[in-house]
């Protein structure tokens, strides 16, 4: 008996699996990049991973919802006006973060 019990918990559980991760939110950000000079474009990091240049608007679509840490710095280090920006972001929402506002 406690083996039919046991085989059924297992089959539930294996049940309950994809219903867990189809409930993950997900959501859009998009970086506005308002900036000139040496800041028009910026290299743009997601929790310390570089994921690409920004110039202008981007979109990065689909992020699960949850904390990160975003970093934008110029393309052109050195230069007068140079700048960096970071944000803590709780993602619960679709989410703009304008750069230069």
């Amino acid at each position: 008996m406690s083996r039919i019990c046991l085989l059924i918990l297992i089959l539930l559980l294996a049940a309950c699996v994809p219903a867990q991760q189809s409930n993950v939110r997900r959501f859009d950000l998009i970086i506005q990049n308002q900036c000139s000079g040496p800041n028009q474009t910026v290299f743009f990091y997601i929790n310390g991973e570089f994921i690409g240049t920004v110039r202008g608007s981007r979109l990065f679509p689909g992020l699960r919802e949850g904390r990160y840490e975003l970093r934008a710095e110029g393309t052109q280090p050195g230069q007068p006006g140079h700048l960096r920006f970071s944000r803590s972001l709780m993602l619960e929402k679709d989410t703009v973060w304008t750069l230069c506002p």
